[in-house]
């Protein structure tokens, strides 16, 4: 981004599109792609040979990859400045995430060992299960957390860490609005 501007200032343009990356299992033609900002994400699937439904849904499209990235709530939303890529699943390959069993925390550590930010996300997630937000945040650092997601993909009990952080974060920025 900041090359691109670099290049359009001088000439007194605007960040008009991105390189955005599609690929996963659910793309015929998976590759990188120059998007319009704003363009729905539905547009730019089906140039990529994304199937309409029954062969893909919402829930098995990510933008901005497997580790940061999100489910989205519509194929119609847009791209932006901070999509650089999408990954689509078929429905075959969500069954099986779908059914993963979580189980309860066994202190083995590994997420906090995998932790970037030296954070302790196994206490994180036992405050959250107890909706003890504001602990979290004044206490254990929750914004430091840049939900990297490295917790999530480490835990042998599959318990969505990140998930739950990014729930508690937008509880408390929701507490400090009102």
């Amino acid at each position: 981004t900041l090359a691109a501007l670099g290049a359009l200032l001088p000439a007194g343009r605007g960040l008009t599109e991105r390189v955005v990356t599609i690929t996963g299992p659910g793309v015929a033609r998976p590759g990188d792609y120059r998007v319009i900002l704003g363009t729905p994400l539905k547009f730019v699937l089906d140039h990529a040979g994304v199937e309409e439904t029954p062969g893909i849904d919402r829930r098995q499209v990510i933008l901005c990859g497997p580790m940061m990235g999100h489910a989205i709530a519509s194929l119609d939303v847009p791209i932006t400045k901070g999509v650089s890529g999408v990954l689509v699943f078929r429905h075959d390959d969500m069954v099986a995430n779908d059914q993963r069993k979580t189980y309860p925390c066994i202190k083995c550590g590994e997420c906090v060992e995998s932790c970037p930010m030296g954070l302790n996300p196994s206490t994180l997630g036992m405050l959250a299960a107890k909706r003890e937000y504001d602990l979290m945040g004044n206490h254990y650092h929750l914004g430091d957390c840049f939900e990297c997601g490295c917790c999530t993909y480490v835990c042998p009990s599959n318990i969505p860490l990140v998930q739950q952080f990014r729930v508690a974060k937008q509880i408390l920025r929701e507490r400090a609005a009102a």
